[in-house]
């Protein structure tokens, strides 16, 4: 499972996901990782909807 950084445009950290992907990782792209991470962002209203584009993502080795 990989935790992803999700930060705004100017670098601050806004949230770390862990998104699971275990039982389907062979079928899980990098896109839709990020992606999810992006929706979960919006839906705890870390973001508007409209400010989802203006985050930037990194994959955090454990």
């Amino acid at each position: 499972m990989p935790d992803i950084e999700v930060r705004d445009c100017d670098g601050k950290l806004i949230h770390i996901y862990e998104i699971a992907i275990s039982q389907y990782e062979n079928l899980i792209t990098t896109e839709i990782v990020l992606e999810t991470a992006k929706q979960n962002a919006i839906q705890d209203e870390l973001v508007s909807k409209n400010g989802g584009g203006e985050l930037f993502f990194s994959v955090v080795e454990k």
